[in-house]
């Protein structure tokens, strides 16, 4: 695969659109560490790295028809790293299971926890922003569940409403805020991360 070291991108991607598989491991070879370095930056885990770095790389191969020769492939490959990093993440926000565990590896992983990322000033705009946008009792149920971590039980005597309330302003939270962040498609990787993880 030597004759395709010297080769420019738009040349694979050429290659690539005739299903030439050599090519398609020297787009893999050329990129694939700067790309797992920035996931691994992003997922802070290995593990789930190098998943997001598979499918990627396996979307590529399964769009090789319609990849076009003109256009930047490290751009494309960290557009499709990013969509993909939003899916995982959106799956872990979906499931207190995976959300318990991530958190936990993060804070062991990382000295820059979740919750020292609600300390970075345009995080506390945004956020500030999206709670905003919620009825003022809905707001202080979600805020006083999500962010000062009372519980259901703690909310409502302290409200003094029932816990079937609280769960009802809570269910109500999450499907508009999910909706909201769903059309922020603007926000960087690291907003769009930090904001899913402190808000479920």
């Amino acid at each position: 695969m030597k004759h395709l070291k010297n080769h420019t991108d738009e040349a694979l991607v050429v290659l690539l659109n005739k299903d030439d598989q050599k090519a398609f491991l020297e787009i893999y070879d050329r990129y694939k560490n700067e790309l797992a370095t920035h996931l691994v930056r992003l997922l802070r885990s290995y593990e789930l790295a190098e998943e997001v770095l598979q499918d990627v790389f396996m979307m590529l191969w399964e769009k090789r028809h319609d990849m076009d020769a003109s256009k930047s492939v490290p751009a494309y490959l960290y557009r499709s790293a990013i969509n993909k990093t939003k899916n995982v993440f959106r799956k872990i926000a979906n499931d207190n299971r995976l959300r318990e565990e991530f958190l936990m590896h993060v804070s062991v992983a990382n000295s820059n926890s979740v919750e020292e990322w609600i300390e970075n000033k345009e995080i506390q705009q945004l956020l500030q922003t999206l709670l905003d946008r919620l009825p003022p009792q809905q707001k202080k149920v979600y805020m006083l569940c999500k962010l000062d971590g009372l519980s259901y039980k703690e909310v409502s005597e302290q409200l003094k409403i029932s816990i079937a309330t609280v769960n009802s302003h809570i269910r109500n939270a999450n499907i508009f805020l999910k909706g909201e962040l769903k059309n922020k498609s603007e926000l960087s990787s690291f907003l769009y991360i930090a904001l899913i993880l402190l808000l479920f």
